[in-house]
């Protein structure tokens, strides 16, 4: 199972998508769980009802605060995280699984953006690269929350 985490406040409108975006997601067997910081945009009139995903509505220090206190939660083998105003496309799941089966040895997943406008219009494509050693370790495993 993947666990995917999402932070919000007061993005109700793109939390929507956030969240049919991974509901979507056919193929493999996961959680959404979302770390609300008690929005007051009407997104915690529809999120506690909302049976795709596991909600909480607490207050939080921030969006990494509110990410580890999902990952605290989670239950899947595999974890993500995915910002409230992003959207995974239709099969991610189902291939970082697949990935993560083919590739034991494999530990961290990452991948490209598509960045789109108020519209959902695309405007523009990131690459990503592939940083050394000694930055995935200052910028992620020195970090308290």
């Amino acid at each position: 199972m993947i666990s995917v985490v999402t932070p919000s406040f007061n993005q109700s409108d793109w939390l929507r998508l956030c969240v049919a975006s991974v509901a979507d997601q056919a193929g493999v067997e996961h959680e959404h769980l979302v770390q609300d910081a008690r929005s007051a945009d009407g997104t915690q009139d529809w999120l506690a009802r909302d049976n795709r995903v596991v909600a909480v509505s607490e207050p939080d220090h921030g969006m990494y605060d509110a990410i580890n206190r999902g990952l605290r939660r989670a239950t899947g083998e595999i974890c993500a995280y995915l910002n409230c105003d992003e959207q995974y496309l239709p099969a991610t799941l189902a291939r970082v699984a697949a990935y993560f089966r083919d590739h034991p040895e494999v530990d961290l997943l990452f991948g490209d953006v598509i960045l789109v406008d108020e519209n959902g219009q695309p405007v523009s494509y990131r690459r990503t690269v592939l940083p050394d050693r000694a930055h995935i370790r200052a910028a992620h495993l020195n970090t308290t929350s």
